[in-house]
């Protein structure tokens, strides 16, 4: 894992969660977690506790229904909290590294991915929506990372290939090109939709990295439209309080502010606080952050005032 972008990390983490609900190594993992992200506070450790045993709760009582989304939801929305927290602590990027290393080693040879993928101990991804396979396994590094080199053999449409083009897009944007990345997660979006759907979590990623690069290159604009339209699909997706959901909000109120409306990006901060704060509770980090920028936007709308209070 040395060297991957904490978004590469965080999706690793993610998928080995999830995979290891269903195994003996869900106390080790759950532990470790839970550990990691209460970082030795009593109460961000219960809270994080909570969290995992939800998830818990969610994959075991899934029988019956569609497992492959609920676990491909839980693992999209974990990767988010978790590259939030790397984002937020970079300094526990070693930790989460040596964590999910830790249950790797230890999962059993063959669990079913979040994205229905056969993967082996290393998180090696085969078939998708088929059974294990490992002739038409994608290429991929010693530690399960789907190789941007090796997956042009795959063909331009294989999930693996996709994976590739979406870390690629990233990287590219990190490294500073807004513009480029923006265009590759343009065309990506369109074959994603093809071939996984148009709801699949994959797919509603590529569309948030999307209105992300379209922001963060200055069209504001654009960036809030694009938003706008991933938001119901996410709650239709994952529901109104999963995270990834909650995540489409926060975007879709910040880029309507930067697009010229302050008054609309208040209220829109005004509604997501509330939800917040019944979720999360008042003190909440996350909690606070939307109070911050309630505060900013409702200045910026005219009512210095408020904004004070």
């Amino acid at each position: 894992m040395p060297g991957k972008s904490p978004l590469t990390l965080a999706s690793l983490a993610g998928r080995a969660l999830v995979d290891a609900v269903a195994t003996d190594n869900w106390e080790t993992a759950q532990r470790g977690f839970a550990r990691l992200l209460g970082r030795g506070d009593a109460k961000q450790t219960r809270l994080a506790e909570q969290r995992l045993e939800e998830t818990r709760e969610q994959i075991i009582g899934a029988a019956g229904t569609d497992v492959r989304l609920i676990r491909a939801a839980l693992e999209v929305g974990w990767a988010g909290r978790l590259a939030d927290f790397l984002e937020e602590n970079p300094d526990t990027e070693a930790d989460l590294q040596a964590l999910v290393q830790e249950i790797q080693i230890v999962q059993p040879d063959e669990t079913v991915s979040a994205s229905n993928h056969a993967v082996s101990a290393n998180g090696a991804a085969s078939t998708v929506n088929g059974p294990a396979s490992t002739a038409d396994a994608a290429p991929t590094t010693a530690n399960g990372v789907v190789s941007i080199d090796s997956a042009e053999g795959l063909g331009p449409e294989h999930p693996g290939a996709l994976a590739a083009r979406s870390e690629l897009a990233y990287s590219i944007g990190q490294d500073g090109d807004a513009a480029a990345a923006r265009d590759q997660f343009a065309e990506l979006l369109p074959v994603a939709e093809r071939v996984l759907g148009p709801e699949h979590p994959d797919t509603l990623a590529a569309r948030a990295s999307l209105a992300y690069w379209t922001g963060q290159n200055g069209d504001a604009a654009a960036a809030r439209d694009q938003l706008a339209e991933l938001l119901p699909l996410s709650e239709r997706v994952s529901g109104p309080d999963h995270p990834n959901t909650l995540a489409a909000r926060e975007e879709l109120a910040y880029w309507t502010g930067r697009a010229g409306d302050a008054a609309a990006a208040r209220d829109q901060f005004a509604e997501l606080l509330l939800v917040r704060q019944r979720i999360l509770g008042p003190e909440h980090a996350e909690t606070l952050a939307i109070w911050y920028q309630l505060a900013y936007w409702t200045a910026l709308a005219a009512d210095s005032a408020a904004a004070r209070e």
